[in-house]
């Protein structure tokens, strides 16, 4: 049983050598013996790289936690980084490369680590053979300690600024294993990532699954991904967010072959509206809905196999605790996190002496153990009436009945707005959604979101989930 992913690394290397491990658009193809090769030979450089950085006399390296910090692209070589880290003992953390310029660069200078653009790659030593790779990464492996820092994720930054989460080989590791028990996945798999691997969800739920499941992986990133799958390849998992299960659902309404395959579809970041359920699950594909936060490695929940339902995320997957005070959602397990990255008074207000973490969400639990997500604690709106408005079922009921690619709901100065993404506002369509869901006599305006939310402008997190507070800034009078 792998005690962390290069323990799971490291079996898939040995059992299945010549297999097709990785794959991405205009590369070749490789092979689990070819990426031990390139892992070895990023390894050698990271580590002359870590002890250059290391002033004499000092404790060793893995001591001092080196961290390392690059941007990712979603493209094979970032995986042969992180798994190079892994085998190296320092600390990895991925920027998503398609932040705005000015996240980024706030980012790397509080990640405070060497960046790997600034090595000189005509230094990288010259290739090992495969057994040797092999040999030499074993040793690696076996010297890997779990349960210290591993690998730090930046939170998308949806309600604060953005946190630097750690992570660990055992958080990472039984949270992927308790995924992969609620949604198994074999070799003969195809997995189509569609998600940045600097975030949480597709670094535990793609690659952490590749890695102990041993399947091929086929690595993009968005929407254009599905343009370039290669026919010779379906793929027959991908996990996405609702905007991208959208436009997966409109091709399989045109028949395209390259979907043929696809049998199960994860979706989590946002809610997933009704009708989109039905219209995949119409099309013979297992929808699987969860839900998680950086903080907790990230899932905490997952619908399994044969058990979805509409507006569901599941149940808490194994050794996930769960405690529910005033809809308030904690949780406790081998997923919660370290700590943030140099804020231990952060962390002490995420998480309390007995190990809870504040997710910071309000849920409903239902009889049979799956939760429903009701939205944010800081996001309930109060009225002047006194009334607490949850806006996320708003949201979700205007998206499910009008053709609305996002619906936010604001208060701004007091005033309640009703922010729409809309090709064409119709004020009464919307009043009779909205209006059975507010106290009698609320006063509201509805508004539409003219230019289109951006997340170059920082209005939308890398999962394409609206910032509430960024978006409440185009209503405030100047």
């Amino acid at each position: 049983m792998s005690q962390h992913l290069l323990d799971a690394f490291m079996q898939n290397a040995r059992l299945r050598p010549d297999a097709i491990a990785l794959r991405a658009p205009n590369q070749p193809a490789q092979t689990w013996a070819e990426l031990t090769v390139e892992v070895n030979r990023t390894r050698q450089q990271i580590e002359c790289l870590a002890d250059e950085s290391v002033p004499r006399g000092t404790r060793h390296r893995g001591a001092e936690g080196i961290r390392i910090v690059y941007e990712s692209r979603n493209l094979p070589a970032d995986i042969v980084i992180a798994i190079a880290c892994m085998a190296s003992g320092v600390i990895e953390i991925p920027i998503d490369a398609r932040l705005p310029t000015a996240i980024r660069r706030q980012i790397s200078s509080r990640s405070k680590g060497i960046a790997w653009e600034t090595v000189n790659k005509n230094a990288l030593p010259a290739r090992d053979d495969f057994a040797s790779a092999l040999y030499q990464l074993e040793h690696c492996a076996a010297r890997v300690d779990p349960h210290q820092p591993s690998l730090v994720l930046w939170t998308s930054g949806t309600t604060a600024q953005p946190r630097g989460v750690m992570l660990s080989q055992h958080n990472l590791t039984t949270n992927a294993k308790a995924k992969l028990r609620a949604v198994p996945q074999c070799p003969e798999d195809i997995r189509l990532t569609l998600l940045s691997i600097a975030h949480a969800y597709a670094r535990t739920c793609d690659m952490g699954t590749w890695l102990l499941s041993g399947c091929v992986w086929t690595l993009d990133y968005g929407t254009r991904g599905l343009e370039r799958i290669d026919p010779a390849y379906p793929p027959t998992m991908i996990n996405c967010v609702p905007v991208v299960a959208r436009e997966i659902a409109a091709r399989l309404a045109s028949n395209d072959q390259r979907l043929h395959q696809l049998a199960v579809l994860g979706c989590g970041g946002a809610a997933m509206d009704r009708d989109l359920f039905v219209n995949l699950r119409q099309h013979g594909i297992e929808v699987i809905q969860g839900y998680g936060c950086t903080e907790t490695s990230p899932v905490i929940c997952s619908s399994a196999i044969g058990k979805t339902a509409e507006g569901l995320v599941g149940p808490p997957v194994d050794d996930c605790e769960i405690r529910i005070r005033d809809r308030r959602l904690f949780v406790r397990g081998p997923n919660v996190m370290l700590g943030y990255l140099d804020d231990p008074e952060a962390t002490a207000a995420k998480i309390d002496e007995n190990g809870w973490l504040d997710t910071g969400d309000l849920v409903e639990c239902q009889p049979d153990g799956q939760l429903r997500i009701l939205g944010r604690a800081d996001d309930v709106i109060v009225l002047e009436n006194g009334f607490k408005l949850h806006p996320l079922p708003i949201e979700q009921e205007i998206v499910r009945n009008h053709s609305c690619e996002y619906a936010v709901v604001l208060s701004v100065n007091q005033q309640l707005i009703i922010a729409l993404q809309i090709e064409t506002l119709d004020q009464n369509e919307i009043a009779s959604t909205i209006e059975p869901l507010l106290p009698p006599n609320t006063s509201y305006r509805c508004e539409p979101l003219v230019p289109p939310l951006s997340l170059a402008r920082g209005e939308l997190t890398p999962k394409k989930t609206p910032r509430r507070r960024v978006i409440a800034t185009r209503f405030v009078e100047p």
